[in-house]
């Protein structure tokens, strides 16, 4: 099964060399990197081409800025039946492709894999993510997956596209790759979790500045506009809870000063996102 890997790529360099090097590294060798440049330099193209000899890359210049629409770039050009989404700053395991592979091969009825995201110190970074395994559901979908995790075996299907309102660089500035897989479910594809297998990621950084008010707030916009899509247009109220949860949170943050200003830029942002966000 040919595996194709789609990764945008904007204002990151040498993190990109880690990636390559987990990548010639793989002991599941049948795949095809997708890099979307959004650059207006050379650097990226560079630096994959000293590994063009060992790796299959297909390079394509963009000249927008969008992480969904340039993913959308890269999935029209995929021939694989899996696909994912590795980040330019994220780092497989040697066998990362093997037990996906491994995976599919042994559970046909299955179309969904994901695992667990953490920093090289084996530390949650993006958030903490469920430990065990488990089915992927509408309801434990923020605890079993992100953007960097999920691996699609689309078989004989079409390929599924992002939203290119939500993500970084559209309208709404997070919840594209939740919203895509919760449109596979949506049309009946099993997943499966696994949280003993680790996709390495930079842990985030956190300053306090206007700046990421502003970032909370967009990518609060996001998870609003995600929950409506979910529970208006697809009509998976079971959504709500996940919703009420997150809401909660929030206002509990606000009450007990615990990083206030995040919870105040998120809860703003979800709840102008569930507002605005129009299909």
């Amino acid at each position: 099964m040919l595996v194709s890997l789609v990764m945008p790529t904007l204002n990151r360099y040498d993190d990109i060399d880690l990636l390559m090097q987990s990548l010639q590294r793989q002991t599941y060798k049948n795949f095809e990197l997708i890099v979307i440049d959004q650059n207006d330099n050379n650097k990226v193209e560079e630096i994959v081409n000293k590994y063009k000899d060992e790796i299959v890359v297909k390079y394509i210049k963009s000249d927008k800025i969008g992480l969904s629409y340039n993913r959308n770039i890269g999935i029209e050009m995929a021939k694989g039946q899996i696909i994912a989404f590795p980040d330019d700053d994220c780092v497989y395991e040697d066998d990362t492709l093997e037990k996906v592979i491994k995976f599919f091969e042994e559970n046909d009825n299955y179309r969904l894999y994901s695992c667990k995201t953490m920093d090289a110190n084996k530390v949650d970074c993006f958030k903490k993510m469920y430990d065990g395994r488990c089915e992927i559901s509408t309801t434990n979908i923020m605890d079993t997956l992100t953007s960097i995790t999920f691996f699609i075996n689309f078989k004989n299907d079409n390929y599924t596209k992002f939203d290119e309102k939500l993500g970084v660089g559209g309208e709404y500035g997070s919840g594209e790759e939740i919203d895509y897989v919760l449109d596979l479910l949506s049309k009946g594809y099993k997943g499966r979790y696994f949280g003993e297998n680790i996709i390495y990621h930079p842990a985030k950084k956190h300053s306090k500045s206007k700046e990421k008010y502003q970032r909370d707030f967009n990518y609060g916009r996001g998870f609003g506009a995600l929950c409506k899509k979910e529970i208006v247009y697809r009509k998976n109220y079971k959504f709500i809870k996940v919703m009420g949860y997150k809401i909660v949170r929030n206002i509990g943050g606000i009450i007990l000063n615990k990083d206030r200003d995040y919870h105040d830029a998120t809860i703003k942002g979800r709840i102008e996102g569930f507002r605005k966000y129009k299909l």
